[in-house]
């Protein structure tokens, strides 16, 4: 696995959307009743936050880290089932996003500790919900049965009575996926983004293809082309 430090998992927080993908088909529900979901409350994270004027040079980050090895290696799988390799790009399990939803979910703020809520009993229910179905835990199954499991949670208008729960935690999980790789090197190089990149000399200035690009939203809008000489 490709290790991380914290303080760049700290970088993904600010990219990280609230919203959920949802499309396609979905095979339905395995029979049966689904797994329950615990409500139970979970241990209070006591960690100390930034506060109001944080060290930005300090190495340290203040509050401790909560999933445990299993729980990372849920997120691991998940990762891999939802952002799967192709020619361009590496898989999400290979990537270290189980770093960062750990530090996200392990962080002392309102939005982190909301997600937290339902990250925690989602991991649960994972393994759960494949005991029920396969006799194994969410790791020790085969892909084609966490597959399967997904399947069930996976596609909004396919969610069968008494998955909605676990279907949220699938959207809120995803999301966080999706905006960790793509914040790291891997994921911008798939999107083709060309940005972070520092200039040895001057700025040159944008190029022609830009320009035109410009100059016709602006002839668009009704408005004066662009002319920098």
């Amino acid at each position: 696995m490709t290790e991380i430090s914290r303080r760049v998992t700290l970088a993904w927080i600010a990219a990280v959307s609230t919203g959920g993908f949802a499309a396609g088909s979905s095979k339905a529900a395995e029979s049966g009743s689904p797994a329950s979901w615990s409500n139970a409350a979970l241990p209070p994270v006591t960690g100390p936050g930034y506060g109001h004027d944080p060290d930005l040079k300090a190495a340290a980050v203040p509050w401790p880290l909560t999933l445990n090895p299993h729980q990372r290696a849920i997120l691991r799988l998940a990762a891999d089932l939802m952002l799967p390799a192709d020619a361009r790009s590496p898989s999400g399990g290979t990537l270290p996003l189980d770093a960062f939803l750990d530090e996200w979910i392990s962080a002392p703020y309102p939005l982190q500790q909301q997600d937290r809520a339902l990250i925690m009993p989602g991991l649960a229910w994972l393994d759960a919900e494949t005991g029920r179905r396969s006799g194994q835990d969410f790791v020790s199954a085969s892909d084609a049965q966490r597959r399967a499991v997904f399947d069930a949670i996976a596609f909004r208008d396919r969610i069968a009575p008494g998955y909605e729960q676990a279907a949220q935690f699938f959207a809120r999980l995803r999301a966080l996926m999706l905006a960790g790789y793509y914040s790291l090197p891997q994921g911008m190089a798939d999107i083709g983004y060309l940005g972070n990149k520092p200039l040895a000399d001057d700025y040159p200035g944008p190029t022609p293809e830009a320009m035109a690009h410009l100059n016709a939203s602006l002839i668009k809008l009704g408005l004066k082309p662009f002319n920098p000489g």
